[in-house]
């Protein structure tokens, strides 16, 4: 939070992935585009509420992860693309850089790409791990040792930093 910077508006700004200032074009496309989104979540609470109270008489359990996975599919599968392609569209993303700066910009977005990466690698292969231990009843650190478990961890990390990166250079816009 920079320059006396609001927390709401530092969140928001990582949220929607907006770059520079945070000006009233930037806050009413935010505000158009939150409010889709909670009116959306809104009715599908309701429905969903309803189904699983409906379900949840028959089979408790079944009802309540029905509940949960409808609810994870709805925020991953349908509010989050629609939260990032509208901001998109509004071009709230766009990060402008000159023409003398563009590989500059270039090289810290593979700086950022290689420290999410490896973050993202890292905290799932500890994750994962400790996933393992509270399911299989296996010993921690010997799930950590486990080959397979490293090789799927760098591969993660790999992908997830490819996939920031390639986020990033998109972003990038040459300024007029």
């Amino acid at each position: 939070m920079k320059n006396g910077e609001w927390l709401h508006d530092w969140v928001i700004k990582r949220f929607f992935g907006i770059t520079g200032s945070f000006d009233e074009y930037k806050r009413q496309a935010v505000g158009r585009i939150s409010t889709t989104a909670f009116l959306a979540s809104i009715m599908f609470i309701v429905v969903a509420t309803a189904i699983a109270g409906v379900w949840g008489i028959q089979s408790p359990y079944d009802a309540l992860v029905g509940l949960m996975m409808a609810n994870i599919v709805f925020s991953m599968g349908i509010i989050a693309p629609y939260v990032m392609i509208a901001s998109r569209r509004a071009h709230l993303t766009d990060q402008e850089v000159g023409w003398q700066s563009m590989r500059q910009a270039r090289q810290k977005i593979g700086w950022q790409a290689l420290g999410s990466g490896s973050y993202f690698g890292i905290s799932t292969y500890f994750l994962f791990a400790g996933i393992d231990m509270l399911t299989d009843g296996s010993d921690f650190f010997a799930v950590l040792s486990l080959p397979g478990n490293i090789w799927h961890a760098v591969f993660r990390g790999i992908f997830f930093g490819s996939c920031m990166g390639l986020i990033g250079l998109s972003r990038l816009k040459k300024q007029v």
